[in-house]
C-alpha cells in the first residue's frame, strides 16, 4: 500500500503538467482554416463554363500567380471571381493590375483566359486587345484535354 505521501507527491506531479489539448484544439482549427480558405481562393477560377477542347497544351496546376478572366455563353466578364460590364472591363482591369504586385514589371503580367466554347471571337477579341494594350505579354487559353472534361490544360 501505497504512504499518504507518495501520493500526495503523485498529485502535486499531476498538477504541474500542463494540458496540451487546447493547444492541439487550435492547432487543428488552423489546420482547418487554411485548407478552406486554400480551397476557397482555387475556386475562384471556377465559374462553371464549356471549355473547347484540344489535343495538345500544357498542364497547369491552377497554382500560378495569373489572373483568371473568365468569359461565359451570355458574354459576362468575370475578372478573378467578379462579375463586371463589358464595357468598364479596360478600367477595371487596369486598377486591378495596379493593385496587384506584379503590376509593376509588365513582363510579369500574366492572365489565364477561360472561354466558352459557344461564345463567338467577337466577343472574346476586345478583351484581347485590350490585355495586349495594356502590356499584358503572357496569356494563355484554358482549355479541356479532348479525351476528358477536366480543364487542365493551357495553350500559351
Amino acid at each position: 500500500m501505497k504512504s499518504p505521501q507518495s501520493h500526495r507527491s503523485a498529485t502535486r506531479r499531476g498538477q504541474d503538467r500542463i494540458s496540451m489539448t487546447p493547444m492541439i484544439d487550435i492547432v487543428f482549427l488552423l489546420i482547418i482554416f487554411f485548407l478552406v480558405s486554400s480551397h476557397l481562393s482555387r475556386q475562384e477560377t471556377r465559374h462553371p463554363v464549356t471549355l473547347s477542347e484540344a489535343d495538345a497544351g500544357e498542364l497547369d496546376d491552377g497554382e500560378s500567380a495569373a489572373l483568371t478572366i473568365t468569359l461565359d455563353r451570355d458574354g459576362k466578364v468575370f475578372l478573378a471571381s467578379e462579375v463586371i460590364p463589358r464595357e468598364d472591363f479596360p478600367g477595371r482591369f487596369a486598377a486591378y493590375q495596379e493593385s496587384r504586385a506584379s503590376a509593376a514589371d509588365p513582363s510579369q503580367r500574366k492572365v489565364r483566359l477561360r472561354v466558352d466554347r459557344t461564345l463567338p471571337y467577337r466577343d472574346v477579341e476586345p478583351i484581347l486587345k485590350e490585355l495586349a494594350r495594356q502590356s499584358v505579354a503572357d496569356v494563355s487559353i484554358v482549355v479541356s484535354p479532348r479525351d476528358t472534361a477536366s480543364p487542365s490544360a493551357v495553350v500559351p
